[in-house]
C-alpha cells in the first residue's frame, strides 16, 4: 500500500474522523469564546459599557500598543482629562481596565476593600522574580502580620534606627563629590563647566547607599564599577523600558511560564537563553538576579552566625537585615516564636538591594532644578549654611529645612520614580457607585508610562499641575487631598514601608551636591527622556551641565 493510500484509510477510520471532528469543535468553541470576550461582551454586554473612554481598539491589543508606543506623551492623561475621574480602556484580548482617580474610590481601593482588590497574579509573579516573595508581593493576612512585625523594629522614625541614621550616607555622598570634582578637572573654576551622565552617578551613589544601609555591605560601585554587585545592576538597569517589562509579563502570564521564571532549571541554563534571539533579556535579566541573590544569601548567611548583634547596643550594626536577623532571634529566645521568617529575611533584605530602585527621582530632581534656576538658587541659600556648619547634618536638621522638603515633595509629584499600582476585582460588586464585574484590571496611574496622572490632577492643584512649582507646598490648595492627591508612595497597608529612609536619604544627597554644584541643562531645547519600566529611568542618562560652586572646587 502506498503512503497516500495508507494515509488516507487511517484518517477515515471512525476514531480519527471523532478526534479530528472533536479537535475542530474545540477550535470553534474557542474562537466564539475569544469573539464573544473580545468583541461582542465589551460592546454589547459589559456592565461597563456606558463608562466612557476611548476607543475600544484593535480586539487582540486594545490599548495596548497605544500606550507601549507613546514615549513623550501618556495617553492616560489625554484621556483623564477627557473622560473625567473613572475611565474605561481596554487591555490585551478583551481585558477590560478601569482608571480610578476619585479620592473616595483610592479609599475603598487601597484602605478598606484592599482584600477585594488584591494584585493580579502576573503582576505578584514578576515582582517575585524580581525582588523576591517578601513585603512586595503576599498579600492579605501574611501582608499584614508581616509588616506590622517588621515596622516597628526596622523602619520607624525611631532614635537610632536606619531610617534616622542619615550617618551612613555620607561616606558615599563625599565619593561621589570627590569623583564629580576630579571629572570637572580644569573645566571646574570656569561658568561653563562640563556635561555629566547624571543618572549614571546617581546610580552608583544609590546603590552604595543602599547596600550600607540595608546590608552593611560596602558595595564601593562608584570606585569600582567592574564590582560584581555593580555590574549585575547595570545589566538589569539597562533592560528597563516598557516594552522589556511587556514581554516579561507576556512570558510569565503564559501556562506554566511563572513557575518555569522561578526554577532552577532556568537558572542553570539562563546563560543558553542569551544565545536564543527574543530570550537574550530574559537570560541576561535572570543571570544578573543570579549574582545579587548569591550576594545577599552569603550576607545573610554571615549575619546570621553572628548572633551578638544588639538593637539597644549603641555601637552595633544598624543595616536593616542585621535588625531582621536580630528580631527574629530575639522573637525565637523568648520561646513565643517569629512572625519573621528566615525566608523572609532574605527576600525582604532583598528589597532594597536586589529589588528596582528609585535613584531615578535623584536625576529627576536635578534636572528639574537645573530648569528652575530660582528654586535651585533658593535652595543653595537654605542648605549652605547647614553643609558649611557641618558637612553631614543629621536626620532633625535635614527635616527642619523647609524649602528642602518643598522642593524633594514637588519632585516626587511631578516625576514620581515608580510605576502604575495595578489592583483585580477579586468578585463583583460596587465601587464609587459603579457596578464592577469580577476580573476586572484596576490602574491607579501615580504615573503611567513617563507622566502622572493623579499628581497632576487640575482639580487637585490648579491649572500649573504639570508645572514644577516648589512654593505650592508652602500653601497647599484647598481641593488637595494629603492623602490621595499625591500617590508616589501609594497609601493605606499597602503603602510605601520605607518612605521616611527614601525621603531622608534623598534629602541629603541633593544638600551636599546643591551645596557643592550648579546643575543646567546640557543643551539649548533639552527635554527629559524617562523610560517607564518598574521604576523610572531616564533613556539618556540625563546629561546635566555641571559647574562648582564659588569656593567649593
Amino acid at each position: 500500500m502506498s503512503p497516500t493510500a495508507f494515509l488516507t484509510e487511517s484518517l477515515l477510520q471512525p476514531r480519527c474522523l471523532a478526534w479530528i471532528v472533536g479537535g475542530g469543535y474545540a477550535i470553534d468553541i474557542t474562537l466564539y469564546k475569544f469573539f464573544y470576550r473580545a468583541v461582542l461582551y465589551p460592546r454589547f454586554f459589559s456592565p461597563l459599557r456606558n463608562v466612557p473612554g476611548p476607543p475600544l481598539g484593535n480586539p487582540f491589543f486594545g490599548q495596548f500598543l497605544t500606550i507601549l508606543r507613546n514615549k513623550t506623551c501618556i495617553p492616560q492623561r489625554d484621556w483623564a482629562n477627557k473622560y473625567g475621574p473613572v475611565v474605561r480602556q481596554m487591555g490585551l484580548f478583551g481585558e477590560e481596565r478601569l482608571i480610578l482617580l476619585s479620592p473616595e474610590a483610592l479609599q475603598q481601593f487601597v484602605v478598606t476593600g484592599r482584600l477585594e482588590y488584591p494584585r493580579p497574579q502576573f503582576i505578584r509573579d514578576v515582582m517575585g522574580m524580581i525582588v523576591g516573595y517578601g513585603l512586595f508581593t503576599v498579600t492579605g493576612d501574611e501582608h499584614k502580620q508581616l509588616r506590622k512585625s517588621i515596622t516597628p523594629r526596622v523602619f520607624d522614625s525611631k532614635p537610632h534606627g536606619p531610617c534616622v541614621e542619615t550617618d551612613m550616607y555620607y561616606e558615599p555622598i563625599e565619593g561621589l563629590i570627590d569623583i564629580m570634582k576630579t571629572k570637572l578637572g580644569a573645566d571646574s573654576a570656569q561658568e561653563t563647566g562640563k556635561i555629566l551622565p547624571v543618572y549614571e552617578w546617581m546610580c552608583k551613589v544609590t546603590l552604595d547607599i543602599i547596600c550600607e544601609t540595608a546590608f552593611g555591605y560596602k558595595s564601593d560601585c562608584l570606585h569600582n564599577p567592574s564590582a560584581e554587585l555593580a555590574v549585575a545592576f547595570e545589566s538589569i538597569a539597562g533592560l528597563q523600558t516598557g516594552l522589556n517589562l511587556a514581554k516579561l509579563i507576556f512570558v510569565i502570564s503564559l501556562p506554566g511560564g511563572s513557575r518555569l521564571s522561578r526554577s532552577d532549571f532556568l537558572f542553570r541554563h539562563r546563560l543558553l537563553l542569551r544565545r536564543i534571539p527574543g530570550l537574550r533579556n530574559l537570560g541576561t535579566l535572570l543571570d544578573g538576579l543570579h549574582r545579587i541573590r548569591n550576594i545577599s544569601r552569603d550576607l545573610l548567611r554571615a549575619k546570621t552566625a553572628d548572633l551578638s548583634i544588639s538593637l539597644n547596643d549603641m555601637t552595633t550594626k544598624k543595616d536593616i537585615m542585621s535588625l531582621l536577623v536580630k528580631a527574629r532571634q530575639a522573637d525565637l529566645d523568648t520561646g513565643g516564636g517569629s512572625d519573621v521568617r528566615q525566608s523572609n529575611v532574605g527576600s525582604n533584605a532583598d528589597v532594597p538591594g536586589g529589588g528596582p530602585r528609585d535613584d531615578g527621582d535623584r536625576a529627576v530632581t536635578l534636572w528639574l532644578l537645573a530648569n528652575d534656576p530660582e528654586s535651585q538658587r533658593r535652595l543653595r541659600e537654605e542648605v549652605t549654611p547647614i553643609y558649611e556648619a557641618n558637612p553631614h547634618p543629621d536626620y532633625r536638621t535635614i527635616k527642619s529645612l523647609t524649602w528642602l522638603d518643598c522642593v524633594i515633595n514637588e519632585s516626587l509629584r511631578v516625576l514620581p520614580p515608580v510605576s502604575d499600582p495595578v489592583r483585580v476585582a477579586a468578585k463583583t460588586g460596587y465601587i464609587d457607585g459603579l457596578l464592577v464585574p469580577k476580573g476586572t484590571v484596576f490602574n491607579i496611574p501615580a504615573r503611567s508610562a513617563s507622566i502622572p496622572v493623579i499628581n497632576q490632577r487640575k482639580e487637585f492643584w490648579g491649572d500649573d499641575s504639570e508645572e514644577f512649582h516648589p512654593a505650592r507646598w508652602l500653601d497647599l490648595p484647598k481641593a488637595c487631598n494629603p492623602t490621595f492627591s499625591t500617590y508616589t508612595f501609594l497609601s493605606g497597608p499597602h503603602g510605601c514601608i520605607g518612605k521616611t529612609m527614601a525621603v531622608s536619604e534623598m534629602k541629603a544627597v541633593l544638600l551636599v551636591l546643591i551645596a557643592n554644584f550648579e546643575f543646567a541643562p546640557a543643551y539649548k531645547g533639552q527635554i527629559a527622556h524617562p523610560a517607564a519600566a518598574l521604576t523610572m529611568k531616564p533613556e539618556d542618562n540625563m546629561p546635566l551641565r555641571v559647574t562648582c560652586v564659588a569656593g567649593k572646587a
